[in-house]
């Protein structure tokens, strides 16, 4: 019998870890302050970028005002924050989809809410449970580094053409 010894397997590479944040809330407009004000302290301990932490609070708040105000029912919210960036899942009882809805003109308040989300999300998809409700999920990805500064030149070296 021919055995030979093999190296063992290389290591998977390090992924940073995932932080997560589940928070309940109830059907009352007051409490969507209060998710807004935990999201804020998860999105700062998890270190984003203030531009992207600012855009995720939108589209928590937004989420959340729509089930408050649409299903009259508690929820809940989960922040995953990651290499691929923050997914943000909203849950409720009702198996109602939302529908995006235009404003009406002149109105100071209502319908945008959707909208906005989908303009500052990568991607958003809703799923349904028949036991559950339905879960809106929103992914926002990291932004891109800030372009680097052409290389400095020498004095007196022209600039290539």
């Amino acid at each position: 019998m021919n055995t030979a010894l093999l190296p063992p397997p290389a290591p998977a590479p390090a992924q940073p870890p995932l932080l997560e944040w589940t928070v309940a809330f109830g059907d009352a407009d007051r409490c969507v302050a209060e998710v807004r004000a935990g999201a804020r302290a998860f999105l700062t301990r998890a270190h984003l970028p203030r531009p992207l932490r600012e855009d995720a609070l939108v589209v928590i708040s937004e989420l959340v005002t729509n089930t408050v105000r649409h299903t009259h029912a508690p929820g809940s919210l989960r922040l995953a924050h990651g290499p691929s960036g923050l997914d943000v899942d909203v849950s409720d009882t009702s198996r109602v989809l939302p529908q995006p809805r235009l404003a009406e003109p002149g109105a100071a308040l209502g319908g945008r809410g959707l909208t906005l989300v989908a303009a500052l999300c990568d991607s958003v998809s809703v799923t349904l449970d028949t036991a559950s409700g339905k879960t809106v999920h929103a992914h926002l990805a990291p932004l891109p580094p800030p372009p680097r500064p052409p290389a400095a030149r020498p004095p007196g070296v022209a600039r290539p053409w």
